[in-house]
């Protein structure tokens, strides 16, 4: 069977993803297990820090799975197969690379601070790993018209019965 560009494209985006994941939850293993020995308590980490961290968290994760929905959105259909697969690759690594960054910050505040909020948000990030994997859909997608056009961005109003008050 022969592999075409789409499958080694997914296949190559799948092997970041899981690289990602596996070495991020590995590492998370380890500092929590306190497998690698980090020096504790070097630095206090001030409310601040604390709080600035949590808040690109907090940013990051809908900013980067919004942003890679609504540049795939808004992309012109159909494309070519060579352009569709440059735009999917560079935005799904850009997602994918936010969220490791992300992660890999928290696990290193974790590590030297031990704080459990650092935890927490780790967990978070981690499970919303889940739905930054590349999908053949998605790149297909791309390269397709859309089969309801634009009939789904108009509302249909409904006239008023008899009787009926209109603006409740």
């Amino acid at each position: 069977m022969k592999e075409t560009a789409t499958d080694r494209i997914i296949t190559h985006l799948k092997r970041e993803y899981y690289g990602s994941l596996i070495l991020l939850t590995g590492l998370f293993i380890l500092v929590l297990l306190r497998s690698i020995p980090f020096p504790e308590n070097i630095f206090e980490v001030s409310i601040t820090l604390e709080r600035y961290a949590i808040l690109i968290t907090l940013i990051a994760i809908p900013a980067a799975l919004k942003l890679f929905s609504d540049r795939l959105k808004k992309a012109p259909r159909p494309m070519q197969p060579e352009e569709a697969a440059k735009k999917y690759k560079k935005l799904s690594r850009l997602r994918l690379y936010t969220i490791s960054a992300v992660t890999l910050m928290n696990i290193v505040l974790f590590a030297f601070s031990r704080n459990t909020n650092f935890l927490w948000s780790t967990v978070v990030l981690l499970v919303v790993f889940l739905f930054c994997q590349p999908s053949y859909i998605e790149l297909k997608s791309l390269s397709e018209l859309s089969e309801t056009g634009e009939s789904e961005m108009e509302e249909t109003q409904e006239e008023p019965k008899d009787g009926e008050v209109v603006g409740k």
